[in-house]
């Protein structure tokens, strides 16, 4: 009984989509359970060479990371790879904290956060209600969703955006997807991130494309479920009650014994 519920995935081909990077945690939690896991980023992180706003971090008294690649990217670029004492830190995200407290020792005493772990949950933190005045960083790929940076110049901060990576469409030999898929085909894909769900319709064939659309997809927020049905994803979508690995797991684990 014990092998069966730790096998429980095992009639799975799952398709990762996530950055290289950020693969191997969740790929592990999977295979466990006896899935077959297929590596695909639909999504590649590249460095940012210089920003002038990391050399006047001391001039902030609020420091936002919208994920852990925003916390990875800035100590890269950090002259001395710690923050000013005096800032407060703000994560969306669990997998965001989680690389945050690898970094500051004091985290505890100077963390804002608040759920849901997204945009909408942070703002509701108390710590973010009363800012006019203050002068705020966050910390970002390029092109993301601006309501953090528009709702707090609403509150009468002084907002400055940084980007600290970027986000480009991999590149692959032109028949990677199908020759990686020929023996089993995925029985559910997993994002998370719109721009992850649009590139890798860029990089799949027509063929496979339309195959994609018909199993289930699991997301990491509700924001998301519009994006796949415009992409005319017509399957079952589950949405992850965490964004972390483990959170990812647990859902998928959930959704198998329910179905």
């Amino acid at each position: 009984m014990a092998g069966q519920h730790q096998a429980v995935l095992h009639e799975h081909c799952i398709l990762n989509t996530r950055p290289a990077h950020q693969q191997a945690g969740l790929q592990a939690l999977l295979e466990a359970q006896g899935a077959q896991v297929l590596s695909f980023p639909s999504i590649e992180i590249a460095e940012v060479e210089h920003t002038r706003l990391i050399t006047g971090i001391e001039n902030y008294q609020i420091a936002i990371f919208v994920s852990r690649n925003a916390v990875d990217g800035t100590f890269r670029l950090l002259p001395d790879t710690s923050l000013p004492a005096h800032l407060q830190l703000a994560v969306i995200g669990e997998g965001t904290f989680q690389a945050l407290v690898k970094r500051v020792n004091d985290l505890d005493q100077r963390l804002i956060r608040s759920e849901p772990y997204n945009s909408e949950g942070l703002l509701r933190a108390g710590a973010l209600q009363r800012v006019a005045g203050k002068e705020i960083v966050i910390f970002r790929g390029q092109q993301g969703r601006t309501l953090l940076a528009d709702e707090l110049t609403a509150r009468g901060a002084l907002v400055s955006q940084c980007e600290v990576y970027h986000r480009r469409l991999p590149t692959y030999a032109e028949h990677h997807f199908a020759e990686l898929t020929a023996k089993r085909f995925p029985t559910l894909t997993l994002f998370t991130s719109t721009e992850g769900m649009h590139n890798l319709m860029q990089l799949v064939d027509q063929r496979s494309g339309e195959s994609l659309l018909t199993i289930p997809w699991l997301l990491i927020s509700e924001r998301m479920r519009e994006s796949a049905l415009k992409l005319g994803h017509n399957a079952e979508i589950l949405i992850a009650a965490k964004a972390s690995d483990e959170g990812i797991r647990q859902t998928i684990v959930d959704w198998v014994q329910q179905s």
